[in-house]
């Protein structure tokens, strides 16, 4: 009887800075991480690759596509980033949430769910799904069947990949979470905030030392606005080196 193997990738590295009301475009780093995740699905029998309409995971699965050649990509408005519950400890973070929109997000990620974690008919299947980190860390919880509202208790790193098996019977097993071993340790950004300044201002300092000064602001304001936004303590430290650049 035929199983069914889903990849779950989250999309790559993507500008955070940028003004369009869907977010902003993979960068240089988002581009790498995803090129180096099309190799790690190269050797493997995919079937199929489904991702978000929005750009850093559609942008992310073109990618990946482009490495495996004939493997049909579909694009789908029900992978797109939701809020299916929230967390007790992010209550303050999604405080502009209304009751309505969490109802909706909820109702979507559950459809989005039920029409992905199935079992398969006929010949084994796999499949890569590239999306975003609340709709992936929610899909994770109703695979292991614990409260939905643990999503938050999970890192997900950008091109991070997590293993879900679907047996015969349907009955569904984590193999794998967040796994970044294609990733080399100056590619592996997270979506844990301090963890995610402190790799964008390690990128800043190797992007001066190699003398590209535009890049090195670029990845410095990001760690700044991140540290500023989180209150995390070394953002007086980023914010001292970027005032210490030479100017442009």
């Amino acid at each position: 009887m035929a199983t069914r193997t889903l990849y779950l990738v989250r999309h790559g590295y993507y500008d955070l800075t940028s003004p369009h009301k869907l977010g902003g475009s993979l960068t240089s780093i988002g581009v790498e991480q995803a090129q180096l995740t099309a190799q790690r699905f190269s050797s493997l029998p995919i079937t199929a690759i489904h991702c978000s309409t929005l750009p850093r995971a559609a942008e992310t699965a073109d990618i990946i596509a482009q490495e495996l050649t004939d493997t049909p990509l579909h694009r789908s408005r029900g992978l797109q980033e939701r809020v299916p519950c929230i967390p007790p400890a992010w209550t303050e973070y999604f405080k502009g949430y209304s009751p309505k929109i969490i109802a909706r997000d909820k109702k979507q990620a559950e459809k989005a769910f039920e029409k992905y974690f199935k079992r398969a008919q006929g010949k084994d299947k796999h499949e890569i799904l590239v999306g975003h980190g609340n709709l992936i860390r929610y899909f994770i919880c109703r695979v292991l069947q614990v409260q939905p509202e643990g999503w938050g208790n999970m890192d997900m790193c950008n091109c991070g990949v997590s293993e879900v098996l679907i047996r015969p019977d349907g009955q569904m097993v984590l193999v794998s979470h967040n796994d970044v071993s294609h990733l080399p340790h100056r590619l592996v950004t997270s979506l844990v905030g301090p963890r995610l300044s402190r790799t964008l201002y390690r990128l800043a300092q190797i992007a001066l030392d190699q003398g590209d000064l535009v890049e090195a602001r670029k990845r410095g304001h990001e760690s700044l606005t991140i540290s500023k936004r989180g209150k995390y303590q070394d953002a007086a430290q980023v914010e001292a080196w970027l005032d210490g650049l030479p100017p442009e």
